[in-house]
């Protein structure tokens, strides 16, 4: 199985790429399990694979990321991310059966975030599981405290945001 994350700079033309073991890039696995089937990822983003290069690269730094997964049965991916800076990001991730998956992640104030997702099982097929959601206090440090809105189920927000 090869991984390899490839990523360019917003300030220049040249890309970097690295390759990761299958013990950097998943959780470790227990006797009898393998990383074909039985794999977790370490981190669901790929500026945290980054980091591991180097810790003074952030989101904001980067135009844009591809983590490929080759040479497995059932994990071959590729998800590429695009950073617009500011927790503002979009991301395509395709499997080796074809299956698709959009998310946009649009950070539009200091506590709120909004996420459209789109999927689909193959270039043929339709558009599934199409969600739009708003997320209050989404981050990290209040964790227990987000609150999730689903346009999609007709869920809004009606006050204003502010920093609390």
């Amino acid at each position: 199985m090869k991984i390899e994350i490839t990523y360019k700079f917003k300030d220049s033309e040249l890309t970097k790429k690295f390759e990761l073991t299958p013990e950097q890039y998943f959780d470790p696995i227990v006797e009898g399990e393998n990383y074909e089937n039985d794999s977790i990822e370490q981190f669901g983003d790929t500026i945290d694979y980054i980091k591991r290069v180097d810790i003074s690269i952030t989101e904001n730094d980067l135009e844009y990321s591809i983590l490929k997964i080759q040479g497995s049965i059932k994990s071959d991916s590729t998800l590429r991310t695009t950073y617009y800076g500011n927790e503002t990001e979009f991301r395509y991730f395709v499997d080796y059966e074809g299956w698709e998956l959009i998310v946009q992640s649009i950070r539009i104030a200091e506590n709120c975030i909004v996420i459209n997702r789109m999927e689909r099982d193959n270039i043929n097929s339709e558009w599934t599981n199409i969600s739009y959601l708003t997320g209050l206090n989404y981050k990290n440090e209040s964790h227990g405290r987000e609150i999730w809105y689903s346009a999609t189920k007709g869920e809004y927000i009606k006050r204003n945001l502010n920093n609390d």
